[in-house]
């Protein structure tokens, strides 16, 4: 038995509120150390007078109840996953595990794991001295489910299928104004200082296109004014930059996709701003003197210690050396803001005020979230939800959220922790690490354990976005692979994200290559590609097995996994060469619909796959 592989962390994922009345608990053991495991669970003050051989005592209502099993939901080479619901209609509870090997018995508690002794003696053990296993001094304690406490997510969001769209590059209108790049002109090199006159009014006249692909969501990158094309650099948090239109057009570009049924939300870049924000400019200009100076996070006054061209601004390009006030990265032009200080903190909370109030947007994507205190996030959640209880607060993090969505934050996150293995399994970039069908599935199944599961149903799922390659590159310009990969994410729990031009073949690499103009032309899309993400986005809604947290895994062998969500059976190829495969057996000798073709099949005990071929069956 592996000890220090058993775990479990009160007040965390693994001990979550999933509503007023439902706790979700998770342990963590070694592989195969143990046949099962059980909950001893209560409420720490309830106790019922009971007669004994002894007489009448008060017994704890967790010692007189049955102990509660745990099911077995995920292992990986190293460890297995146990996870139960208990309901508490007193919202208070004590609890602690016990653990069965073949032959003995273990108690873990929230002090210690201990061995009670064999299994055939363990009831007279107990009998004898129930202090073993009844002391709840050795319990974990979830003292009272507080409603303010718990994570409550805006219910449209599960069921959303989101699009991202970076202005500038998506569409400049019938109507194209003067003072840009012709679009579309730029392929290779492109770069954030080439405006190609993208517009709000342009996005308008899309909104048709986006409903035909069935699109339910937008995620706007910056549309604030700012001095670059990616608009990360804001000048002014209240006005839309001239180069996309105006407030005006913005307005009505959200009534018209909430017309078609999509919903909207705006980047909130509020780690930083930039550097023609009015605010940093007066501390520019007056140093010490300004009253915004502790705004920001500056050294001493003599900060601008590098040349600034001929309307005062940073002749510096490189991000190598340091800088004597903190920014976003390592460049000056995105001065980081104190979102502590009074003046920062009403200004822009106004912000928040102002577009929902007025312009009725569904939401927020918060830049580099992890970078903004807690504190701030709290405040920034209080408003949004006292303005419309319904919005979505969704945070940039790359890397395990989980502080973040405790229920007093954010509803979700861009799930890169999802991408990373996807891109490793079914990508061919050679800036990433690959693995096989096995590691893949160790690492989805860790992470269907990261998240409680009335969290994982609000995540923004997504392959590629503004800040990375396009994922047509990242699966080696292989529209098979890419497909394999989309199948995958469509069958995840949390909500789907197609990157702009993703559903027409658009390549890219790194940023900025990956900001290129979306093709209209008809003739250079990829129409195959985009009828099956249109196709895929017609089974997510149909099949609600799809939006489930929860799948069983089958098979997950070199380049090949089988696995099962509900009645639907997913088994995606990747390799190269033909393959057949046994079938599990709910799948083998059963007749099943192909939810791609609609045709119905008898399948045998194996089922033999082509390169890179994929199926959805529905057993009948």
């Amino acid at each position: 038995m592996n000890r220090g592989a058993i775990r479990h962390t009160p007040k965390s994922n693994m001990a979550f509120a999933l509503d007023f009345n439902h706790l979700e608990l998770v342990l963590q053991t070694g592989c195969n150390d143990f046949e099962k495991a059980e909950v001893i669970i209560g409420d720490p003050f309830h106790y019922t007078k009971t007669v004994t051989p002894d007489g009448v005592k008060w017994l704890w209502e967790g010692r007189k109840n049955p102990f509660l099993p745990m099911k077995k939901v995920y292992s990986t080479k190293d460890f297995d996953y146990y996870r139960v619901t208990y309901y508490t209609e007193s919202k208070r509870t004590k609890y602690a595990f016990l653990l069965y090997t073949a032959d003995e018995v273990y108690f873990y508690g929230s002090r210690a794991l201990k061995r009670i002794g064999f299994i055939d003696q363990f009831e007279g053990l107990i009998s004898q001295n129930p202090n073993l296993i009844f002391n709840l001094f050795d319990y974990y304690n979830y003292p009272y489910i507080n409603e303010e406490d718990v994570y409550v997510a805006p219910s449209w969001v599960k069921d959303t299928v989101w699009y991202e769209i970076f202005p500038d590059r998506f569409y400049p209108g019938s109507k194209p104004r003067e003072g840009f790049l012709p679009f579309g002109s730029v392929t290779e090199g492109i770069t954030n200082d080439q405006f190609f006159g993208g517009s709000l009014k342009g996005i308008t006249e899309k909104i048709p296109y986006l409903k035909e692909l069935g699109i339910t969501g937008i995620y706007f990158t910056p549309l604030f004014e700012a001095y670059s094309a990616h608009k990360y650099d804001t000048k002014d948090y209240f006005k839309i930059d001239p180069q996309f239109g105006t407030n005006e057009d913005f307005l009505e570009l959200v009534e018209t996709a909430h017309q078609a049924g999509i919903r909207v939300i705006l980047d909130a870049v509020f780690n930083h701003c930039g550097w023609d924000f009015p605010f940093f400019q007066d501390v520019v200009k007056n140093k010490k003197a300004s009253p915004y100076y502790d705004c920001f996070y500056i050294e001493d006054e003599d900060f601008i210690n590098f040349p600034l061209d001929e309307n005062g601004r940073p002749l510096r390009k490189d991000h190598t050396e340091p800088l004597k006030y903190r920014t976003f990265a390592m460049t000056p032009f995105m001065p980081k803001l104190k979102q502590s200080h009074p003046l920062i903190e009403e200004y822009l909370l106004k912000v928040v005020e102002y577009w929902m109030k007025n312009y009725h947007i569904d939401g927020w994507r918060l830049d580099v979230c992890n970078e903004v205190s807690h504190s701030f996030w709290r405040k920034f959640r209080s408003l949004v939800k006292s303005i419309n209880p319904e919005a979505y607060i969704l945070g940039e993090n790359w890397d395990d959220s989980m502080a973040w969505l405790m229920g007093d934050q954010l509803d979700g996150v861009m799930n890169y922790e999802l991408a990373y293995p996807v891109w490793q399994f079914f990508g061919q970039s050679e800036s990433d690490t690959h693995i096989d069908a096995c590691e893949f599935k160790a690492l989805i199944s860790q992470l269907l354990v990261r998240y409680p599961t009335s969290v994982t149903p609000n995540l923004f799922n997504l392959l590629d976005s503004h800040d990375t390659m396009r994922v047509l590159n990242r699966m080696g310009r292989n529209k098979a692979l890419v497909k394999l990969a989309y199948v995958f994410l469509f069958s995840m729990s949390g909500a789907p994200v197609l990157y702009y031009g993703t559903e027409v073949g658009m390549e890219g690499g790194h940023d900025p290559d990956c900001r290129r103009c979306m093709i209209w032309d008809e003739t250079k899309q990829d129409l195959d590609l985009f009828a099956f993400f249109k196709q895929l986005i017609v089974l997510r809604k149909t099949y609600p097995e799809m939006k489930e947290v929860d799948l069983v895994w089958h098979c997950a062998i070199d380049e090949t996994i089988l696995y099962q969500k509900g009645s639907l059976y997913f088994v995606l190829h990747k390799g190269s060469r033909e393959k057949e495969l046994a079938l599990p057996n709910g799948l083998a000798g059963k007749t099943a619909k192909n939810l791609f073709t609609n045709e119905k099949k008898s399948l045998g005990k194996t089922i033999v796959l082509r390169p890179y071929q994929y199926f959805i069956f529905q057993v009948l």
